[in-house]
């Protein structure tokens, strides 16, 4: 029996199931008629787990623990704002987001406040009205899905149904937002199209654009995050990021609080806080998002030890040693599978200078060392002279001719 996972992803990752998950969005009741909803980060199918500890993971995560029910906030509220800053994630809790958002009886806005990619843009489409600003960032692609254990045929074939059937629910929900034809949008998902505001307007994702600052970002050196807004989103595995996002090896200095959507005004405008401003005034926020940058160097040394235990036990078998490999493995100064190898090859030839001076040591103790060579090597010459064989053989031969004659 096969067993297998394909858990759909418009772009991000899925993790192990939390039974009970920290909530990383935000419903509340503005005033009697009014609502606000706030979707920062992953779109996950449940919070995201440390592998070794069981810990729940730093960071910003939109899930459908308990979403639901926070949803009763917003229930019967004629004016329902959405804040949206997400890069997507699993395809089915976007869905389901869109489903109950788009299912409140009042009317709903939606912001891209940053980005909306992938899932997001899903849950994007939920809005009646979705307004950005002319540097947000919508994206739309097809699905994929992590692949475990082993497959037939119909077993892919099955998946490949699976995703066909996934892109033309994302693709209707696309088209009833935009009035754009089924194909076409699945074309446009197909080359994993990227549009700024203005283009998401134009092409009917969005409503209108509006005006004040642009959303701030800024990529990773390694291109493998992208912080909007000081919200760090996952980018890596997409493939058309538009170009003019400063690269740099280092955060922005003011972020915006990506939890509450807090910021400073000036005028009806947007103004960052500077870094001392933002620690002084909103400690708990910094603390969250050194939590959040300390959740994904965890998950890069994660990855890289794994990796690093694979290269050893590939070659194991080899090295011969099982000590030594467990020292490689779990010491106190543990190595890469490239340097076992060298050790393996020292221990070798320090093994075999050991046996050669072992065996010199032995030689001399025996005594043989004293013994000289005996002549013809040793042995007795039992053997007849070979002339003299020859010689017999003669005289016998002209014995039996000549007659018994000499």
């Amino acid at each position: 029996m096969v067993k297998r996972k394909t858990s759909i992803l418009i772009n991000g990752s899925t993790s192990g199931a939390q039974a009970t998950a920290p909530k990383f969005w935000n419903v509340a009741s503005v005033s009697d008629d009014e609502g606000e909803i706030t979707l920062y980060g992953d779109v996950v199918s449940s919070r995201p787990i440390d592998f070794w500890t069981g810990e729940t993971l730093p960071g910003f995560y939109i899930s459908p623990e308990g979403f639901l029910d926070d949803l009763e906030t917003v229930k019967g509220k004629s004016k329902i704002t959405v804040k949206l800053n997400s890069v997507g994630g699993d395809l089915y809790t976007g869905i389901a987001i869109h489903n109950a958002i788009k299912g409140l009886s009042g009317s709903k806005t939606v912001i891209v406040e940053g980005i909306a990619a992938s899932a997001a843009s899903v849950i994007m489409c939920s809005g009646d009205e979705v307004v950005t600003y002319p540097g947000s960032l919508v994206m739309i692609h097809g699905v994929s899905a992590p692949l475990c254990d082993y497959y037939n045929i119909t077993d892919l074939k099955l998946v490949i149904k699976g995703f066909d059937a996934a892109e033309r629910a994302i693709a209707e929900i696309y088209a009833a937002k935009t009035d754009l034809d089924v194909e076409t949008l699945r074309s446009m998902m197909t080359k994993e199209t990227w549009m700024t505001g203005k283009e998401a307007v134009d092409k009917g994702f969005a409503n209108k654009l509006l005006e004040g600052s642009d959303p701030q970002m800024i990529m990773s050196a390694d291109k493998n995050v992208l912080l909007v807004n000081g919200i760090g989103h996952n980018i890596k595995g997409l493939h058309n990021i538009p170009g003019g996002i400063p690269v740099k090896s280092v955060p922005p200095a003011a972020p915006k609080d990506s939890a509450a959507g807090i910021e400073k005004t000036n005028g009806g405008g947007k103004k960052n806080m500077d870094l001392e401003e933002l620690k002084k005034q909103h400690p708990e926020l910094v603390a969250q998002i050194e939590a959040a940058a300390k959740g994904t160097v965890n998950a890069e040394a994660i990855a890289a030890e794994r990796t690093r235990i694979k290269d050893i036990e590939s070659i194991e078998s080899v090295v011969g040693d099982p000590q030594l490999v467990a020292d490689a493995k779990y010491g106190e100064k543990p190595c890469t599978a490239a340097e076992l190898s060298l050790k393996a090859m020292q221990k070798q030839a320090q093994l075999g200078k050991q046996h050669l001076d072992n065996s010199a040591k032995d030689f001399k103790a025996s005594g043989a060392a004293g013994i000289g060579a005996a002549p013809n090597a040793g042995n007795q010459d039992d053997e007849p002279d070979e002339a003299q064989e020859v010689n017999q053989i003669v005289g016998l031969y002209n014995k039996i001719t000549s007659g018994g004659k000499k």
